[in-house]
C-alpha cells in the first residue's frame, strides 16, 4: 500500500498545478489507513495525515518543520541513517522501500520516494509507513512454534531410536544370562551374544552422531551399496526381538543391483519397517517375510507379516507422526522410515497382504552401473 500511494502522488503532481498538488495530496493521504507525510524540496513537512497524527502528534505541530524533527523516532532509529536517506531522495535519488523495518516498539513497511513536477523539477518527497507489527509478531510466533515443534519432534525421534537398540541390548543380556546358567553353552555362543551387544552399543553411538547431523541439517553420506547385505544385517540384529515375540523372520535375497545409499539411514528405515512387522505378527500371527528384487525402475524391498493387517481407513495415516495403534508405541518408526527413504528419492507404500496381514513396499531408485561384486542369493531364517 505505501508503494501505491507513492505512485498516485506522482500522478497528482504531474496533473495538477504546483500550487494545488499539496491539497490534493493531503486529501488522498487522509483517505488511506497508512501513515503518510510529504515534504517540500527543503525537507519541511507539507502533508501530515490523520493516521500519522495518531502515532506521532497533531498536524499543526508538524507542518513546516523538518521531517526528522517532526518524527524524532526516525532520527533516533539505530537501524538506519534516515537523515542520509531523506537527503539522497531529495537530491534526486530513487524510491527506497524497507519491507520489514523495526522502529521502536513497532515493525513497519516503509516507502520513501521523490516527488517531481514539470521537467523533473524536485518538489519534495513522500514518506509512507504501514504498521505490520501484528503480522510480524504472529509470523515470529509461528516460527517459534515451528522451532519448538521441531525440537519436540527431534526429542521424540531420538527417544524412539534409542529405545530400539536399548531393547535389543536388554534382550541379549537376558539371553546371555540364560547362557551362563546353561552348562552346554560354548564360548562361541557367548561371543556371539556379546558381539551383538557391542553392535547395539555402536548403534547408540551412531544415533548420537545422527542427532548432531539432524540439528545441523546434515546431508546424506552416499556410497555404493547393495540392499541385500543391509537387509541381512537388520534381520540378524532383530533376532532377539523376533525370538522374544515367538516370531519367525525369513529373508529371501533377490537384488544384485548397486545403489547410491546412505547406508546408516536406509539401514535404520528398513529396521523400523521390519520391527513394526515383527510387533504386528506378535499380535495376530507368527511370521514375517522379507524379499528383495530389482525392477526396471527401482530396487524393491517387500516386508510382509501375517498379523492383523491395517484397516483401509487407517492405511493413509500409518506414516503420520505419532499415529499408532500399538500399546506403548510412539508413532515415529514408520514416519521416520518414510522420511529416510524419501530423502533417497524413493517411496514406501502400505498395502494389504494377500492372504491377510500387512505389506510394506520400499522402492529405491536404481544405480546405473553394475555392482563390483555380486554375491549369491540365498535364504536366511531366524
Amino acid at each position: 500500500m505505501p508503494g501505491r500511494f507513492l505512485y498516485y502522488s506522482k500522478v497528482l503532481v504531474r496533473l495538477l498545478p504546483e500550487e494545488d498538488y499539496a491539497l490534493y495530496l493531503e486529501a488522498l493521504a487522509e483517505a488511506l489507513p497508512i501513515e503518510v507525510a510529504a515534504t517540500d524540496p527543503g525537507g519541511r513537512v507539507i502533508v501530515w495525515n490523520h493516521a500519522l497524527a495518531e502515532v506521532a502528534g497533531p498536524r499543526d505541530k508538524a507542518v513546516g518543520r523538518p521531517l526528522l524533527e517532526a518524527l524524532p523516532w526516525l532520527a533516533e532509529d539505530p537501524n538506519l541513517d534516515w537523515e542520509r536517506v531523506v537527503q539522497e531522495v531529495l537530491l534526486g535519488g530513487s524510491t527506497r522501500t524497507f519491507a520489514r523495518h523495526p522502529l521502536g516498539q513497532r515493525v513497519v513497511r516503509v516507502t520513501i520516494g521523490p516527488m517531481r513536477g514539470e521537467r523533473g523539477r524536485m518538489l519534495g518527497c513522500v514518506l509512507a509507513l504501514e504498521d505490520i507489527t501484528r503480522g510480524a509478531r504472529e509470523e515470529e510466533q509461528r516460527r517459534m512454534r515451528e522451532r519448538v515443534d521441531a525440537v519436540h519432534d527431534l526429542g521424540e525421534s531420538l527417544a524412539h531410536e534409542i529405545r530400539n537398540p536399548l531393547n535389543a541390548l536388554s534382550l541379549n543380556l537376558q539371553l546371555l544370562r540364560e547362557c551362563l546358567d546353561d552348562t552346554d553353552i560354548t564360548r562361541s555362543d557367548i561371543r556371539r551374544r556379546t558381539d551383538k551387544m557391542l553392535s547395539e552399543s555402536k548403534r547408540l553411538e551412531r544415533l548420537v552422531v545422527h542427532l548432531l547431523e539432524v540439528s545441523r541439517g546434515g546431508q546424506l553420506e552416499l556410497g555404493t551399496e547393495r540392499i541385500d547385505p543391509i537387509v541381512s544385517a537388520v534381520v540378524g540384529r532383530l533376532e532377539g526381538l523376533a525370538s522374544a515375540s515367538s516370531c519367525r523372520v525369513a529373508f529371501e535375497a533377490g537384488s544384485t543391483r548397486a545403489l547410491q545409499l546412505d547406508r546408516v539411514r536406509i539401514d535404520r528405515a528398513i529396521e523400523n519397517v521390519v520391527r513394526n512387522a515383527i510387533e504386528a505378527a506378535a499380535e495376530g500371527g507368527h511370521n514375517v517375510f522379507i524379499t528383495t528384487r530389482d525392477d526396471p525402475h527401482s530396487t524393491v524391498v517387500v516386508v510382509d507379516d501375517d498379523g492383523p493387517g491395517i484397516r483401509p481407513e487407517d492405511r493413509s495415516s500409518v506414516f503420520v507422526l505419532y499415529t499408532t495403534g500399538k500399546r506403548g508405541g510412539t508413532g515415529l518408526g514408520l514416519p521416520l522410515a518414510r522420511e529416510d527413504v524419501r530423502r533417497h528419492g524413493g517411496q514406501i507404500e502400505a498395502l494389504p497382504r494377500p492372504g491377510g496381514g500387512a505389506r510394506f513396499v520400499i522402492h529405491l531408485p536404481p544405480e546405473a552401473r553394475p555392482p563390483d561384486e555380486q554375491g549369491p542369493t540365498g535364504r536366511i531364517e531366524v
